[in-house]
């Protein structure tokens, strides 16, 4: 079965448009169109419900994330973001975002996708002085299996079914960009899920959202946030967790937010 796309990209922010002046605006609308087109639409699957939600904090951001289904069996999640805002690190993140779409294509495992990452962005973009986080998920969706591997990426959650019990999948490697050669040889980690099981990846500007005390979210936050949150449907929960950043931030985004939650059958 082929999914279903539901649209449920965040609008975008009229900041930007305003600062650069009316000449602008026209490029940067066409920007965020071209950069939104590109993302994965939320998908109903058989085996697997996935939300996705995004905002920018201006037109375009270094956010991005890829839903793929290689085949029926298997689906590959992967989410990264490049440390920055704008249009440069907008235009490399979808650079990034054709590269692993390569990889995914070639079948290849998170651990093998993130050295393959580290090698293309030094490879063309070592004198940017950007970096990059990356998290990679494959789910054999026969086996009910994860395989995955990041690098610097902010820890997914794996919302098991037992009330309260949520584990933090924590990279294993180390940021790209920040030393040639620095990962060594990446490492991946593996764990079955049961049905009904939950996988909220997200992008570090959700982590660092700020109340009006000037006090961040943080991990701690968001796990009690997703403790509260796991009624009904992976969408309803995604919407949810939105309105509850959105509740407890005061003032515009201070960086871009992406998130994807998925629910295993």
């Amino acid at each position: 079965m082929i999914p279903s796309p539901v649209t449920q990209h965040e609008s975008r922010p009229e900041g930007a448009a305003r600062a650069f002046g009316c000449p602008w605006r026209k490029h940067l609308e066409l920007a965020a169109l071209i950069h939104e087109s590109l993302l994965p639409r939320p998908v109903r699957h058989p085996r697997i419900e996935i939300d996705v939600r995004y905002r920018p904090m201006e037109w375009v951001g270094g956010d991005d994330c890829q839903i793929v289904f290689p085949d029926e069996a298997s689906c590959y999640l992967t989410i990264y973001d490049v440390v920055g805002h704008g249009l440069g690190p907008a235009l490399l993140a979808t650079r990034i975002s054709a590269e692993v779409r390569g990889l995914i294509a070639g079948r290849l495992r998170p651990e093998e996708m993130v050295e393959r990452l580290e090698g293309f962005f030094w490879r063309y973009f070592s004198g940017t002085e950007l970096q990059l986080s990356f998290f990679a998920a494959h789910l054999d969706l026969d086996q009910r299996r994860l395989t995955y591997s990041g690098a610097g990426h902010p820890a997914p959650l794996l919302m098991r079914r037992s009330p309260g019990r949520i584990e933090q999948l924590a990279s294993q490697n180390l940021l790209i960009g920040v030393r040639e050669g620095g990962l060594g040889r990446p490492i991946q980690g593996e764990l079955d899920y049961a049905p009904g099981e939950r996988l909220l990846l997200f992008t570090d500007g959700l982590t660092e959202t700020a109340n009006p005390d000037g006090e961040l979210l943080g991990e701690a936050g968001l796990i009690r946030l997703a403790s509260v949150t796991c009624a009904g449907s992976v969408f309803d929960v995604g919407a949810c967790i939105a309105r509850q950043i959105e509740a407890f931030r005061v003032g515009p985004p201070q960086d871009d937010v992406t998130l994807i939650l998925a629910e295993m059958k």
